[in-house]
């Protein structure tokens, strides 16, 4: 006897939790139908955000990234051959990299082309274009876009605004620390710090180099730029 209450207590819990289940089921379907026009709405919209994805990347995107890419190739020949006006405007054969920056700005080509144009823009003296173009650029490649704002460190430098100089050497440091760039933009930072006499902060930068990068190029003459700042304030 006890053995066949245990088996109907059983079926009892059995029976209400599959009247559970219907109930909740239930629940479901009478929700779906009320909200049916909402629901196909939603899942409209999604497959339509999905079409408009796939279509800008495969349908436009895509194809004018390939364009822009043949364009910014034969571009970059002429910037590694230190034709910097050439590599900006172009010629009847190809876009120069300024014509790449409007007419593909929304590829990687033309988002790169605008780090070849700033460049460009240094190296002809045009600090405040190659400032106001490298400024805009933005890549995920840290080391490049730690390059960039050393450029603009370097624009700014050049036109005697050493505190903004300083400012973009740092940021570029903090950006990708590495052995290749790094040290180079330290040396940049402590002589403009000694520019301004600001012997103390000339020397963490040559005491980094020793220390964090002393296999370095820069590394190689750290002792005595260290020692004539100390030369210098011991007087």
């Amino acid at each position: 006897m006890p053995q066949n209450k245990f088996f109907m207590k059983k079926k009892e819990t059995t029976e209400k939790q599959f009247a559970n289940i219907e109930e909740g089921l239930s629940k479901t379907e009478q929700f779906i139908e009320d909200n049916s026009k909402l629901i196909s709405a939603v899942i409209t919209g999604i497959i339509v955000i999905f079409l408009a994805y796939y279509g800008i990347n495969n349908l436009y995107l895509n194809p004018l990234n390939n364009k822009a890419q043949k364009q910014l190739f034969i571009a970059e020949q002429y910037f590694e051959k230190d034709s910097f006006q050439l590599a900006l405007n172009g010629n009847d054969n190809f876009e120069g990299l300024l014509d790449i920056i409007d007419n593909y700005s929304k590829t990687k080509s033309g988002k790169l082309a605008k780090y070849y144009a700033g460049i460009c823009y240094l190296n002809t003296g045009e600090y405040a274009n190659a400032i106001k173009i490298l400024d805009k650029y933005k890549t995920d490649d840290l080391l490049l876009l730690s390059i960039s704002k050393a450029a603009i460190g370097d624009a700014f430098s050049e036109i005697n605004q050493p505190k903004e100089a300083i400012e973009y050497y740092k940021e570029s440091i903090e950006i990708n620390k590495n052995m290749l760039t790094t040290p180079i933009t330290l040396i940049k930072c402590a002589r403009l710090y000694e520019v301004q006499e600001d012997y103390s902060n000339a020397v963490k930068c040559y005491q980094t180099i020793q220390k964090d990068y002393p296999e370095s190029t820069s590394a190689k003459n750290i002792e005595k730029y260290i020692k004539k700042i100390e030369n210098q304030t011991s007087k």
